[in-house]
């Protein structure tokens, strides 16, 4: 059914009237990215007939199952039809008219009516993404993206047909062979790149974008607590001090025609209501609330605890793509049925093999890392031993009283439901031997989980580490020996950079400190409410257990040590 009538929030309606050459979104969740890349198609058609647009993803499961389900929706609201007005993976009939570009393959391409093409290209493999010329790009959570090999295979084919919507036309298109990204808030240092688009404020205008954009964004937590303890004229206040430091931003297409915005929930909060917004803070963590929804732009702090390279240690191509586009096909495309994420999807986890699950019980938070081991670096793609970091799951005791760890552990339950070794490799947090829930006569958080575990049907088998807790200053020597990667005595680690997301947060803003000659974590975030996550050293605490309890001997073992400072 088409709808009439579409709204459109402020940074939708930046967009389509600013009508630049290229654009970088960098939007929060809930304020509407299906929307904008679903538009773009849809001003794509009607602009440029007969075009071939490249769509890329890190893998074509990501384009599969994260970025085409919602785009989709969007456009049968519009009134687009499957296998009516548009195909996927399929030669198109007699009838439909074809691209200027000639198309040998379609297995991953979208055919619409009128003869555009969307061609789907992929990361995964290098040369894989080199493909025909295309008259527009469109990239997709595009920190996931390798920015080198993009500029390389993709950029270069954005080239041609400037007799069709070019300058050799009569009707030249603005936005024949620009760009649109579109993407969550950056999170790594090569991520960043993202970035670097919106430093034209300052360059051209003299405007500090980024600096006010996070004072908004503290006000705006300010706002929701205002809002949550019913003191209208200090949200009032705080309202219009938001207001005044909007307009210091108010964005602009620059001299090169490229239109960088920034944008969280309040943005849309005349569709999603202040009720959503305080209701998300109340139910995620403070971390997930900061990043995801308000789209605070977080940086590695200085003086890190853990050394991570996102070149050498964190990977985000492990989409199990053969077995998502098979999934696809024999649903026929079923975009509400790709969006449903699974262990199956997911190519760095080995259903034969045992999961390793460590918790980390907080008052604020209660989580699983999961690890397993494998003989595939997924970082260099060379066949060698590695320790994988592959997921994390977390609730909070305020959202789910009583029963949270029940939830928790339904959540990695539900998410592993067809992995075929049911056996679990469980290293207790040792606080969860003696902590309980504010219930009478619970049991231990760790004897729930187990509990909770073998209930749902996985054979569960402990591990414990010594002492209460990992020492801090050898656990630190451990991981810096680790991460420098140099000594064979010691494991690779590397972390899964899409469903590891805020582990990797947590670890690149934990700071080390230095008392009476030792290293120590600065866990002072844990216990503070301002505008630091309340959780910041949570999901590191949980892979540290894990990796103190397998590899910790070995740094007795060994007769070296990596100069931690270095």
């Amino acid at each position: 059914m088409i709808n009439e009538l579409i709204t459109l929030n402020n940074p939708q309606q930046i967009s389509v009237i600013n009508n630049p050459i290229s654009e970088v979104d960098i939007w929060g969740r809930g304020t509407g990215k299906s929307f904008i890349v679903g538009w773009e198609i849809n001003e794509i058609n009607r602009r440029m007939p007969r075009a071939v647009t490249s769509i890329t993803g890190q893998t074509y499961g990501q384009l599969l199952t994260r970025t085409l389900p919602s785009t989709f929706k969007f456009l049968e609201s519009l009134g687009y039809e499957k296998d009516k007005d548009y195909l996927i993976g399929k030669k198109p009939p007699k009838g439909w008219l074809s691209p200027y570009e000639r198309i040998l393959k379609y297995d991953n391409f979208i055919s619409f009516k009128n003869g555009n093409g969307y061609l789907m290209l992929s990361q995964d493999r290098a040369g894989s993404a080199r493909g025909p010329n295309v008259d527009r790009e469109i990239v997709d959570e595009a920190l996931t993206i390798d920015k080198t090999q993009y500029d390389q295979e993709v950029s270069p084919t954005s080239r041609g047909n400037e007799e069709y919507f070019g300058f050799k036309s009569p009707a030249p298109v603005r936005q024949h062979h620009g760009f649109r990204y579109v993407s969550s808030m950056p999170f790594m240092q090569e991520q960043k790149w993202l970035l670097d688009y919106g430093k034209y404020y300052e360059e051209e205008a003299g405007i500090l974008l980024f600096d006010i954009w996070n004072r908004i964004v503290k006000l705006q937590l300010e706002l929701i607590t205002a809002y949550l303890d019913n003191k209208p004229q200090l949200y009032k206040d705080i309202w219009n001090e938001v207001v005044r430091l909007k307009r210091q931003i108010t964005p602009f297409v620059s001299k090169d025609g490229i239109l960088f915005t920034l944008a969280n929930a309040f943005d849309n909060i005349t569709n999603l209501g202040m009720s959503y917004i305080a209701r998300e803070y109340k139910k995620q963590t403070l971390l997930t609330f900061l990043v995801e929804i308000m789209n605070w732009i977080i940086d590695r702090v200085e003086d890190c605890y853990y050394h991570i390279d996102s070149q050498k240690h964190v990977y985000y191509d492990a989409t199990n793509d053969s077995f998502i586009r098979d999934y696809a096909e024999n649903t026929n495309w079923d975009f509400a049925k790709l969006e449903k994420h699974d262990s199956r999807f997911d190519l760095d986890c080995d259903s034969s093999k045992p999961l390793e699950v460590v918790p980390d019980w907080g008052a604020h938070i209660c989580l699983f890392s999961i690890g397993q081991e494998r003989n595939y670096n997924f970082v260099t793609r060379i066949v060698e031993p590695v320790d994988c970091v592959i997921n994390e799951f977390y609730s909070k005791p305020d959202e789910s009283p009583e029963v949270v760890i029940d939830d928790v552990v339904d959540k990695v339950s539900a998410y592993y439901e067809h992995h075929t070794c049911r056996d679990i490799f469980y290293f207790r947090d040792r606080y969860g031997d003696s902590k309980q829930p504010n219930a009478k006569k619970s049991k231990p958080y760790n004897e729930q989980a187990i509990e909770r575990f073998q209930k749902n049907g996985w054979n569960v088998f402990p591990r414990v580490h010594k002492g209460q807790e990992p020492p801090q200053h050898e656990k630190y020597l451990l991981w810096s020996n680790i991460l420098k990667g140099t000594n064979p005595g010691y494991p690779k680690v590397i972390f899964n950079g899409r469903n590891c997301k805020y582990t990797l947060i947590s670890m690149n803003n934990t700071r080390v400190i230095e008392k009476d000659g030792k290293y120590e974590k600065d866990k002072s975030s844990e216990r503070k409410k301002t505008i630091l996550p309340e959780e910041a050293t949570h999901f590191s605490d949980a892979v540290d257990k894990r990796i103190w309890t397998k590899y910790g001997n070995r740094l007795y073992r060994t007769s070296t040590f990596v100069e931690p400072r270095i």
